[in-house]
């Protein structure tokens, strides 16, 4: 297993069961922490309940009920200031990128696990995750 996630929690929401949980998976097998919702409810809950615990969004735009990926992004703003998002759709994100949170990134469906697990990883260096992950190490040592 690749640990190159090790130490990042993510709240992944995408209501398409199959995609949910190969993407949980693949996160996962690289070190990730993920609560995967399906909804914009959940979604919301999560944030509410355990939302200082994640370092990532990771949420598909169009659901198919209830609000949209863009609305959970901002939620998620409103609370968490710095929490990056990553959003994932089927439609070019041209036009889309006008209702998106500033500095998000867009992945393209279908995403390649690849390219998934280095939008995280690009992400998780810009939050110092790999030194944060370092420091508790010595720290347990």
């Amino acid at each position: 297993m690749n640990e190159s996630l090790a130490g990042v929690d993510i709240l992944l929401v995408e209501d398409e069961p199959l995609i949910g949980m190969m993407s949980k998976a693949v996160l996962e097998e690289h070190g990730a922490s993920v609560v995967w919702v399906q909804t914009d409810r959940d979604a919301y809950q999560a944030f509410e309940k355990d939302g200082p615990a994640f370092r990532v969004l990771v949420t598909d735009i169009n659901l198919r009920e209830g609000t949209t990926g863009f609305d959970i992004a901002r939620f998620a703003r409103r609370l968490f200031p710095e929490i990056p998002v990553i959003y994932v759709s089927g439609e070019e994100p041209g036009a889309l990128s006008d209702f998106a949170v500033e500095n998000a990134s867009f992945l393209y469906k279908p995403v390649p696990e690849s390219a998934l697990v280095a939008a995280v990883e690009a992400i998780s260096v810009r939050q110092g995750i790999a030194e944060w992950r370092e420091l508790q190490q010595v720290k347990c040592s």
